[in-house]
């Protein structure tokens, strides 16, 4: 799985079967391998959410952004 967004100000994490907590899939995450990939723990129904940072949030700043799934 591969997860790209515009907007470097946003996180993004993802939750499913297989994962305890949650995976950070940001561009830095230590979860990612070395082609900013992550490999799903098991088949089934995901969720990706994407967050603003605190810092943006306290201010109720609104950024635009996009996001680009590829699963293979």
């Amino acid at each position: 799985m591969h997860v790209s967004i515009s907007n470097e100000g946003a996180d993004t994490y993802l939750f499913g079967p297989g994962i305890d907590d949650s995976v950070d899939l940001s561009r830095y995450s230590p979860e990612l391998d070395s082609h900013g990939q992550y490999s799903l723990p098991a088949s089934g129904k995901y969720e990706l959410r994407v967050l603003q940072t605190r810092n943006d949030a306290r201010k109720n700043k609104t950024k635009k952004y996009n996001v680009d799934i590829q699963i293979k």
